[in-house]
């Protein structure tokens, strides 16, 4: 009989960071389903490309500032598609702005939505799948400023920190059968908005002295989906050194 095949879901998975980790696992033999929100060229053109590899993808549509009805979307769709997940990378993320003054309840609860509620509901929704062949891997993308935040972004940062959190909890919930953990970038890749002389004050605080890539990302995740299973419940810093400074 011929092997299954391995299936991952990742969301926000369109483009960027996203986009690179898809394109990294379809790489590695997974059929790959993601989702996306605003980004249907992107999520169009990224399902076209990996067709022609080869690779078999599944686009979802679906805004996780809605966390319920977002993975009951993911769910249905993924259901009619795959009884099978072998990796489920919560790479989803809201940007969003705000130091004290500037912080309303309604975005503080979009960035928990987001970064807290749906990667929880999506683990347990989706836990029986991942436990199934007692080889199942989740990744969750926090960031360096989970422990490290930035006052003009409380609620972004709170609600990483948050998401850090839940990552040691499930490595230990869905243990022996499914890794847990998270990988802390810094920079990866700029926000389009972001000003060249913080970009550069960033950047003299970094050991390496370099931004990292989405490939660098791609790289860890498909480590901790290989061969790091014996690794769970750890947030790796992905940094080039920033957090040590």
């Amino acid at each position: 009989m011929p092997d299954r095949r391995r299936v991952a879901l990742v969301t926000g998975g369109a483009k960027r960071v996203g986009r690179a980790i898809v394109e990294r696992l379809g790489a590695m033999g997974f059929a790959v389903a993601f989702t996306y929100l605003t980004s249907d060229r992107d999520a169009e053109a990224l399902r076209s490309q990996l067709a022609e590899r080869g690779i078999d993808t599944l686009p979802i549509k679906a805004d996780l500032a809605e966390p319920e009805n977002a993975v009951e979307q993911i769910d249905k769709a993924f259901g009619s598609w795959s009884s099978d997940l072998d990796v489920l990378v919560n790479n989803a993320s809201l940007w969003l702005p705000g130091r004290l003054a500037e912080t309303t309840p309604d975005i503080l609860r979009k960035a928990y939505a987001v970064h807290v509620e749906s990667p929880l509901l999506l683990c347990k929704t989706f836990a029986n799948r991942l436990r199934r062949d007692g080889g199942g891997h989740v990744v969750n993308m926090v960031d360096l400023l989970a422990e490290r935040p930035w006052p003009q972004y409380l609620a972004y940062c709170a609600s990483k920190a948050a998401l850090a959190n839940l990552t040691l909890g499930l490595s230990r919930e869905l243990a022996p059968q499914v890794t847990v953990n998270g990988i802390a970038p810094g920079v990866v890749q700029w926000p389009e908005d972001f000003p060249a002389d913080e970009r550069e004050k960033y950047l003299k605080r970094v050991p390496l002295q370099r931004e990292g890539t989405p490939a660098d990302v791609a790289n860890l995740v498909e480590f901790l989906v290989g061969k790091g299973s014996y690794i769970t419940g750890q947030i790796i810093r992905l940094d080039g050194g920033r957090s040590v400074t």
